[in-house]
């Protein structure tokens, strides 16, 4: 029962102990520093989570808290030493941890607990940590390990061991217990007749030559087949063969709720009736003071999204306000002084009176005037009144501009 010493990180400890509590745990949780409590309690119902445990480490000491959740009790360990489940299988000559074991829950058995209000509690938080067994229903070829945790009553501590369980047909020597458990051929070498296998020492006796005093009380007759030589109906004997890790705890602190709350155990801290009373006033004030901040911060959210809504809903008014404002200065634009719709193309008129360029008017209704004219036969170089001249004669072209005398002359 040699304890290792190790650094102040706990994560080896924490993979074997999430080991220990296959296959109901959660082996791939990755958690970080940002994580907070209450993220992890606010799941917990959803994913059917029924214990916490929690590992920290100071300057002083390394702790694993057990939480019940959603409302505690929470029990605080101090853990004075501890061993790896690699540190253990190295120890051992012929180490034994098959991954198959791991596929069913753990027995747990409980050892010296005593009466005492805050032990009681120990052995509920303990017995709660795996799933209950029907002993009706159960199968043996399930039951591939357990944990023993005793209770030492001169130190007050807690050891926390994890066995492999294993089965093995008794009343046989070592040559045919090795020749039912493994499936290769003895050597034989050294024998002269197959016979002498059978009848070495030890062979045919009530125990075998390796079995003591512990292994003929620990035979059992099985009533079901337990693996591939212990069926049913033979008398086997348990092997208990120790996995790893293995942990001295101190149950130093028992709170009342989640990590949180009244203290209802405690190690090395002891109070009095009325110091016990004054603490418990003390968190019934503050409850109720938080309670009131609480009721306080939800009023004022309301308020403020109350707020933001009607703000939002007089901007919108305000910029439909904008919009129609608009809206009627473009319709206005569009109409001339009389109220009617004006046309794309202005005539000439329309712009002169709205301001437009006057030099070239005089110029148009003067070549306008002589266009009449020549149509009209006001003009007198020819005798017919307006008839066009013969061909073959020299006349005036009636679309031909007037020169800058003739229009002196006119004006």
């Amino acid at each position: 029962d040699a304890f290792q010493l190790h650094p102040d990180n706990v994560k080896d400890l924490e993979n074997d102990l999430r080991d220990v509590m296959k296959p109901h745990t959660a082996a791939n949780l990755k958690e970080s520093k940002g994580n907070k409590l209450k993220d992890f309690v606010q799941v917990s119902g959803v994913l059917g989570v029924s214990h916490f445990l929690m590992l920290s480490a100071t300057e002083a000491s390394k702790y694993v808290k057990v939480c019940k959740t959603p409302r505690g009790p929470t029990l605080s360990f101090r853990v004075h030493q501890y061993t790896l489940a690699r540190e253990v299988l190295a120890s051992q000559r012929n180490p034994r941890a098959p991954k198959n074991a791991f596929l069913s829950p753990p027995l747990v058995v409980l050892n010296n607990f005593g009466d005492a209000p805050h032990q009681k509690l120990a052995t509920i938080t303990f017995q709660n940590l795996f799933p209950a067994i029907n002993v009706r229903k159960v199968k043996l070829s399930t039951c591939q390990r357990a944990v023993l945790i005793d209770y030492d009553k001169t130190t007050g501590r807690f050891q926390f061991r994890h066995y492999g369980v294993s089965a093995a047909p008794t009343g046989t020597n070592k040559a045919i217990r090795k020749l039912l458990t493994t499936r290769r051929v003895p050597n034989m070498g050294d024998l002269a007749d197959v016979s002498e296998l059978l009848t070495s020492k030890g062979y045919g006796s009530d125990h075998s030559d390796s079995e003591g005093e512990d292994a003929v009380n620990a035979r059992v007759d099985l009533t079901q087949d337990y693996n591939r030589v212990a069926r049913e109906g033979t008398r086997s004997r348990i092997i208990l063969q120790e996995i790893g890790p293995r942990m001295e705890l101190e149950l130093v602190k028992v709170e009342e709720g989640m990590c949180e709350g009244r203290v209802l155990y405690h190690a090395y801290v002891k109070k009095t009736e009325e110091e016990v009373l004054e603490l418990e006033n003390k968190a019934v004030t503050k409850e109720a003071l938080r309670k009131r901040r609480r009721e306080e911060q939800e009023a004022n959210v309301r308020r403020k999204e109350r707020e933001a809504k009607e703000k939002a809903a007089m901007e919108e008014e305000l910029a439909g306000m904008k919009k129609r404002k608009r809206d009627n200065k473009s319709a206005r634009d569009k109409l001339d002084e009389n109220g009617r719709k004006k046309k794309k193309g202005a005539s000439g008129a329309e712009k002169r009176r709205d301001g437009g360029d006057d030099d070239e008017a005089p110029f148009k209704r003067g070549r306008k005037s002589q266009y009449k004219d020549r149509e009209g036969g006001g003009g007198g170089g020819s005798g017919g009144g307006g008839k066009k001249s013969p061909a073959g004669t020299k006349g005036k072209d009636k679309n031909k501009r007037p020169g800058k005398g003739a229009r002196a002359k006119r004006k």
